[in-house]
């Protein structure tokens, strides 16, 4: 008999699933409350990574994210996963000689990273004309995801593999074995499976609420100026039009993080310029036009592009700033998975999460990341 799943939320780790637990024949239905890929996971940078990541424990898990994607990306995934390589860039002695100690400290794990000179940081990005470039280093095993084609691809292949996709339904309750939702029109469903797992961000913390459990994650308000600290931040990711810049990679520098964007242009960000606003602050939205002029100084081809699109999203972040994926103690039917590092981490939590609802083997990757840590915390 097939297991029946129910996957709540069709962003990167919704989509990972509902593909990796067709794949091994489960019945999946994938429920969300909008379109795929239309919240979280489509307001992030998308950067996959193990780049200074702490402790040993997260780092490791998201290098297995990164091997994943690389493993996806050998079974068609090459579509959406853009393995450029990022390249850091010094801009004064101090910020050369903190790189410089932090390629040492990743080198000696086994992270794949090697320093620059600045003749091989223009080398590598001949377009780049930063004045007071002192050096770099370059991660060649990193890139970035084009998310929405992941979502759509994923999704499309679990459906032709026999899941069900239920858009625009919100879920009003869940209990052991059972969501319910509301649809557009007012219909009340109920749906049935065997286990539910919530992907659902930070729909998460609400949904579970229904039941009366206290999920361990921040509130999604925003970290604005005389807000609560341990509020979940902003992030605010914006693209210019299609633009012939001569980026080749992800190109990180201080208070600008920049990538080439699926529509020809440049995606740029940076969090702790946009997180200091809240949501509703309308000072966040001055926060493009400032990060495209540090871009323009990097890149002067950039000087008569515009943005086009600006993206928010509330990031999703547990308790502890660490990875939530494990079963519900009381509700056992029901698995949750929580994480800010969402988009590195959703090709290996798909094959871990499956293998753990599907053969009952819980990965070693996932020991540190259960629920029990926060109940012994709060002792």
């Amino acid at each position: 008999m097939q297991h029946k799943v129910i996957v709540i939320g069709a962003g990167v780790i919704g989509c990972c699933l509902a593909d990796e637990l067709t794949r091994r024949g489960a019945s999946v239905t994938v429920i969300d409350a909008a379109e795929v890929g239309s919240a979280t996971s489509a307001a992030t940078f998308a950067w996959v990574n193990s780049n200074n990541k702490t402790p040993e424990e997260y780092s490791n898990l998201n290098l297995l994210g990164l091997q994943a994607h690389e493993r996806s990306a050998s079974r068609g995934g090459g579509r959406w996963f853009h393995q450029t390589g990022n390249v850091q860039i010094a801009q004064s002695n101090d910020e050369l000689e903190a790189l410089q100690h932090k390629v040492e400290k990743l080198a000696s794990n086994g992270y794949e990273v090697r320093l620059l000179t600045p003749a091989q940081v223009r080398e590598l990005e001949p377009s780049l004309e930063a004045p007071r470039l002192t050096g770099g280093a370059f991660y060649p095993e990193e890139g970035w995801i084009d998310t929405l084609t992941m979502c759509t691809s994923l999704l499309n292949r679990a459906i032709t593999g026999g899941a069900t996709f239920a858009p625009y339904e919100t879920v009003t309750g869940i209990q052991p074995n059972q969501v319910t939702t509301r649809t557009t029109d007012g219909t009340t469903r109920k749906h049935q499976a065997d286990t539910i797992i919530l992907a659902a961000g930070n729909g998460t913390r609400k949904i579970l609420a229904t039941a009366g459990i206290d999920f361990p994650t921040l509130e999604p308000s925003g970290t604005g100026a005389g807000k609560d600290a341990k509020n979940a931040g902003i992030g605010i990711i914006s693209t210019t039009g299609p633009i012939a810049s001569g980026m080749r990679h992800i190109v990180r520098a201080t208070g600008i993080a920049m990538r080439p964007a699926r529509n020809g242009g440049i995606t740029f960000a940076d969090h702790p310029t946009g997180g200091k606003w809240d949501i509703d602050d309308p000072r966040i939205w001055t926060v493009p036009a400032l990060l495209l002029e540090r871009a323009r100084e990097l890149y002067p081809t950039l000087k008569n592009v515009s943005t086009e699109n600006v993206s928010l999203g509330i990031r999703v972040l547990p308790e502890d700033g660490l990875t939530i994926a494990d079963r519900l103690a009381d509700y056992p039917s029901i698995y949750a998975v929580a994480t800010h590092s969402g988009v590195t981490l959703s090709a290996h939590l798909a094959e871990a999460v499956a293998d753990e609802v599907l053969d009952g083997r819980r990965h070693h990757s996932l020991e540190a990341f259960g629920l029990a840590r926060f109940e012994t915390a709060n002792l």
